[in-house]
């Protein structure tokens, strides 16, 4: 590994956070670190508004975060890949690799789950698309994977539910909106699950490192 990408350089990055995941409405993870059906997959989409690696802009910038694990969390033996929008330059998506592997360090949830995988797959750089509405947005690579969003509705009105989760000491967000997920599915040789129909957040989240 080159000195690069072993350098720790300061980052900051705020942005739209889109997470779906295999568990019941609210995940009992961001509770007592237990997943609802013993496992956890999830799919985690970072729009970035601004950031900076160094003097390397962030900007605009797109990227999903793929997760499994067996059990829960902090139990280990993950399997992790990251896909990097194509927009992304060559200084771009270093910069990205080592602020989601953990290498840069820093606040968020990046340096503290990197412990926790047994396997990092090949990150991929591919076009991603990206629908940013609160609880109503949706994310998707081409022949990949795809995600959309949607809010809790009352069942007799149809009206949509303002339904909000706070965690002062949260690290992944501290004040999310709560949703659910109309798709949630991944099809690679490395990770390949359907969760449609379960857990859902969005937020604005805010990490800086190192």
């Amino acid at each position: 590994m080159s000195s690069t990408t072993t350098q720790i350089l300061k980052w900051n990055m705020k942005s739209d956070y889109v997470e779906t995941c295999n568990c019941d409405y609210g995940c009992p993870c961001n509770f007592n670190g237990f997943p609802t059906y013993g496992s956890c997959q999830t799919l985690i989409l970072f729009h970035i508004r601004s950031g900076s690696y160094d003097d390397t802009t962030l900007d605009g910038l797109d990227f999903i975060t793929a997760l499994s694990w067996p059990k829960a969390i902090h139990e280990g033996n993950g399997t992790a890949q990251l896909f990097i929008t194509k927009k992304a330059n060559e200084e771009q998506r270093q910069a990205l690799i080592n602020i989601v592997s953990g290498q840069a360090k820093g606040d968020g949830p990046f340096a503290l789950f990197a412990g926790t995988f047994k396997y990092f797959v090949e990150p991929q750089f591919v076009d991603i698309n990206v629908n940013i509405d609160g609880k109503k947005s949706s994310f998707s690579v081409p022949d990949v994977m795809e995600v959309q969003v949607e809010s809790f509705t009352n069942p007799v009105t149809g009206e949509e539910q303002d339904t909000k989760v706070q965690l002062p000491k949260g690290f992944i967000w501290k004040l999310a909106e709560a949703a659910k997920s109309k798709i949630m599915r991944i099809t690679t040789p490395s990770l390949n699950f359907d969760h449609s129909g379960q857990n859902a957040y969005y937020s604005v989240v805010d990490y800086k490192g190192p």
